[in-house]
């Protein structure tokens, strides 16, 4: 006995890998002195992909993980997702805050004029 499996995409997950795909080249392309990052975002990409194309997935991974949907998973992933992304862009935000404030006090400091003396200025 044997089973004809097909595997036909519809319309929305042409779509929807199309974009994962393109989101794939733009961070090859963004991150592209940065290894760590290129296949953090190729899994991702692989991952969205995997989940467009075999719905059944998603509800599959969630029933054993004792959520009730596959959109639930989804949705708590990426929220997860989010905060680590937050986290990260403050830190480096502070690192540059920091950076910054160094920058100005250097240049502060080699630009430094006691008070009484007056600048020349080229006739």
């Amino acid at each position: 006995m044997t089973a004809d499996i097909q595997f036909t995409l519809t319309p929305i997950q042409l779509l929807l890998s199309a974009l994962l795909l393109v989101v794939a080249v733009a961070s090859l392309r963004l991150f592209r002195n940065r290894l760590l990052y290129r296949l953090f975002f190729i899994g991702i990409v692989f991952t969205g992909i995997l989940f467009v194309a075999v719905p059944i997935l998603p509800v599959y991974l969630a029933t054993k993980l004792g959520v009730g949907r596959g959109v639930d998973l989804v949705f708590y992933l990426l929220f997860t997702g989010f905060l680590l992304l937050i986290a990260v862009l403050y830190r480096r935000l502070l690192q540059h805050d920091t950076m910054l404030t160094q920058i100005i006090r250097q240049n502060a400091i080699k630009h430094h004029r006691s008070p009484g003396t007056v600048k020349k200025t080229e006739v």
